[in-house]
């Protein structure tokens, strides 16, 4: 029976039990990353990228969509044989990911040292310098929640606007998981009064700029075509004089890590907030263009009619 016809009961049987397989599904992956050694949880982890891919259909022809318009853009033109490589290699870093979201903590500096190297850190020095808040923009790309845990292992606490997950028990192991890494977790319903408050404290707080959840439909040029892109850093920064440091925790071939800083984005050198935003735009294309087997966008993003209003989720 199609589903707009069944009872409401019926329909919220069926999503009660949909949430009730995630959280086990969570409370699984949790336990298999924080108690297995990292070699073998990740290798638990492909697998099960692997299944979700050869299910996945919606997911995977997304992917690919993704993939063809990124290399597109790049003056590279890939085989169906190469797509579906490349698809499937972004499923299995995000069971990666997915191993190091569960299994990380709060990490020494020492830790930092063994297993990320820094990149341009002189733009993280000059945001310091400059004593004031700083808006830290990042995307879907490679290992963003242990980037939280890296910058306050160098001595930036950071507070992290989040979508909380509709499901109360889902959201508390994500925040449990989070604030174990030192990230204040910032909602994004009520982001806007938890934002200005911790820039006027000076702090860093972290935002995803490659996905609009927000009702606007205001686009922006993104790798060649018009897209949904949140307008919510580039805002911020303009109303508060503060500056935005684009970065990056990207995954390396011998799972470590590269946390590479772009130059920092002072408000004052631009004429306006569209100016501020098509600045972090570019940044995003270059460093998407670069790794795009680590962006984990698993809708197609240039389809307006996939985003449902903005009000789609991601993974």
């Amino acid at each position: 029976m199609p589903r707009r016809f069944l009872p409401f009961s019926a329909k919220l049987a069926d999503r009660t039990d949909v949430m009730n397989t995630a959280y086990m599904q969570f409370l699984t992956a949790d336990f298999v990353s924080r108690v297995l050694p990292r070699r073998f949880a990740y290798w638990v982890g492909l697998r099960v990228a692997d299944e979700f891919y050869c299910r996945d259909a919606r997911g995977r022809a997304a992917v690919k969509s993704n993939l063809r318009h990124v290399l597109d853009f790049r003056g590279l033109k890939a085989s169906d044989e190469t797509l579906e490589r490349m698809a499937r290699t972004v499923f299995q870093n995000f069971g990666k990911h997915l191993v190091d979201f569960f299994g990380s903590r709060r990490l020494s500096r020492r830790e930092v040292d063994r297993m990320v190297s820094l990149e341009h850190s002189e733009h993280l020095e000059q945001a310091r310098a400059l004593g004031q808040g700083v808006i830290v923009v990042t995307a879907h790309l490679g290992n963003w929640e242990l980037g939280g845990a890296v910058l306050g292992a160098l001595g930036c606490p950071l507070n992290a606007v989040i979508l909380p997950e509709r499901d109360r028990r889902i959201r508390a192991l994500f925040r449990a998981r989070r604030e174990s890494r030192l990230q204040r977790v910032i909602p994004l319903g009520k982001a806007a009064r938890g934002v200005l408050e911790a820039l006027a404290r000076k702090e860093f707080v972290a935002l995803l700029a490659d996905r609009d959840y927000s009702a606007r439909d205001d686009r922006v040029e993104f790798f060649g075509r018009p897209a949904r892109m949140p307008r919510g850093p580039a805002a911020i920064s303009a109303r508060t004089g503060c500056p935005v440091l684009p970065g990056f925790l990207l995954r390396q071939k011998d799972d470590t890590f590269l946390l590479r800083f772009r130059p920092l984005i002072v408000p004052a050198g631009y004429s306006s907030e569209r100016e501020i935003r098509l600045q972090i735009c570019r940044g995003l294309e270059e460093e998407i263009g670069g790794r795009p087997e680590q962006w984990f966008m698993f809708e197609d993003f240039w389809n307006a009619r996939a985003w449902h209003g903005g009000r789609g989720e991601q993974r």
